[in-house]
């Protein structure tokens, strides 16, 4: 029973990395929340509806942000 559970114990490892975002950031932006300024990797960029979005990580999970959510940044 103990030897299943160490041959367990990397796949469970392996599978909780894999939910991490494995992509680099392709540039960098900065964004005031809260009166705070953050710096936040960008991991894509897209155009919509005539609008520049942006996908971003922490503090913004991950998810597209308008391009207007940036007080500045170095994306092209």
């Amino acid at each position: 029973m103990f030897k299943k559970i160490i041959i367990a114990i990397p796949f469970l490892l392996s599978a909780c990395a894999g939910s991490l975002p494995s992509q680099k950031p392709i540039c960098q932006s900065t964004a005031i929340i809260g009166g705070q300024e953050y710096s936040v990797n960008i991991y894509g960029a897209r155009k919509q509806n005539g609008q520049t979005l942006l996908k971003a990580g922490y503090p913004f999970n991950w998810q597209w942000v308008n391009l207007s959510n940036f007080t500045n940044t170095n994306c092209k």
